[in-house]
């Protein structure tokens, strides 16, 4: 398969001034001197190019700031391909690379095909045009002929949803019509290449869903979807493979659950000091946080993880049973039922269900512990966290306490564990694989 978009090396820098003036420029000074900062500015940026890695020890004016650094990447025709990372990876200097808003510092981009970028709101828009105008403009700008603009129209304005407004200047819309308009003018134009930023997000859920079933009708036919955000979830929906970018580097170019989940777990490496699994914790715990809304009959001791061997851990293995138990104490008789909960969340802080057991427990006064009884595979590969808690539901405010975060753990698979793969080796994506039962007949 042949590429769409190839880069080699590529860097970008940019001087950051950290001189003042010393007063007020004299006009005589500035018209004698018009593009003075602007070369100097350029001739660093030169020798940044020419001199990376060397440390100037004399009386510094700029410094040098690698927004990107020696990434090198290819991506083939037709694939849809998400860039995540936190802010300041440089994700917003690499599509404006690829789209040649701004020329690299080092590196080679090759780019085959016709490429519509969607950088921010109102890109490519004239705000006092209308915008059936713009609809023109922008196939203009892409190279399309008036005759074929026509053909496409009535389909751009009827996904962009803005018929009552197409006669009305674009100044006047709201972003979120903005959005529509731009992303329908650059997705049904046929370029071969699409990017687009993070300005989906300004659309509505229905809007948004629209945008994903477009983008993967034209990988479908061949054409190449480069996609920015920051939600994980959308970029899993939309895309194939994901590029993490991190202060600049490139630290992966993965299938997308690969990529996502090392971008995730280098975010709460980062926002945690303590170690992430949590096998076991009593109470009193600072690092835990309790919801509390009825406070006079029962208080949370602890909990912990056991594997099928009775050990407490938190690596366990996908093939195994294991069990979650959570202390408590009932200090008075309780009026109403007592109902053990258990909420599981996967890696990205998405609800997996929600674990009730089938009686309700005891309402004296007494130490107790429940435990929640998991069968294998009910968890897939990855990391979870369990929220333990005990409500009495008939009350106005049902909650006795809920420990977010109580427990977390990590679903491993061994080798050979699932017999049921028949050769397969990838991953298989999910926060569940169910052992469901199958049968086979003879129809013939």
């Amino acid at each position: 398969m042949s590429y769409s978009i190839k880069v080699e090396n590529l860097a970008k820098c940019y001087m950051i001034n950290h001189t003042q003036s010393g007063g007020v420029r004299s006009i005589r000074e500035i018209l004698s001197k018009p593009f003075a900062r602007l070369n100097a500015s350029r001739i660093a940026i030169e020798n940044a190019a020419r001199t990376e890695g060397v440390e100037d020890v004399s009386e510094k004016t700029a410094e040098q700031f690698w927004a990107l650094r020696d990434i090198s990447f290819e991506i083939a025709e037709g694939q849809r391909i998400a860039i995540i990372g936190g802010n300041g990876a440089g994700k917003s200097t690499l599509l404006k690379l690829l789209s040649r808003i701004t020329e690299p510092t080092k590196g080679r981009i090759s780019i085959r095909g016709k490429l519509a970028s969607l950088l921010e709101v109102g890109t490519g828009f004239h705000p006092e045009l209308t915008g059936r105008e713009n609809i023109f403009l922008n196939g203009a700008i892409l190279g399309m002929p008036r005759s074929e603009i026509k053909k496409k129209f009535d389909s751009i304005v009827a996904f962009s949803g803005v018929e009552k407004f197409l006669d009305t200047p674009v100044k006047h819309y709201s972003s979120g019509m903005y959005v529509r308009l731009a992303f329908s003018v650059s997705a049904w134009l046929d370029p071969d290449i699409l990017i687009v930023d993070e300005v989906l997000s300004v659309g509505d859920q229905a809007f948004q869903k629209r945008c994903a079933e477009r983008m993967k009708e034209l990988t479908s036919d061949g054409r190449t979807v480069i996609f920015v955000s920051h939600s994980m979830s959308a970029v899993k929906s939309m895309c194939e493979k994901a590029l993490y970018l991190k202060k600049g580097e490139m630290i992966s170019f993965a299938p997308v659950e690969d990529a996502t989940t090392d971008y995730l777990r280098t975010v709460l490496e980062e926002t945690e000091a303590e170690v992430w699994h949590r096998p076991k914790f009593e109470f009193p715990d600072v690092r835990l946080v309790t919801h509390v809304q009825i406070t006079d009959y029962a208080d949370c001791s602890g909990g912990q993880i056991t594997d099928t061997h009775g050990q407490i851990t938190a690596n366990l293995n996908i093939n195994e049973p294991f069990s979650l138990s959570l202390n408590y104490r009932i200090r008075r008789e309780v009026p109403y039922r007592v109902v053990p909960n258990f909420h599981f969340y996967d890696e990205g802080g998405n609800r997996v269900f929600i674990s009730f057991p089938e009686v309700t427990a005891q309402t004296s006064p007494g130490e107790y512990r429940v435990t929640c009884h998991i069968d294998p595979f009910q968890f897939n590969v990855g990391r979870f966290s369990a929220m333990l808690a005990l409500s009495s539901y008939e009350a106005d405010a049902p909650l006795h306490f809920a420990v977010e975060n109580a427990l977390r753990f990590e679903v491993h698979e061994p080798a050979q564990a699932d017999t049921r793969r028949h050769g397969w080796e990838g991953g298989l994506p999910g926060v569940s694989r169910p052992r469901l039962n199958w049968t086979f007949q003879s129809i013939s």
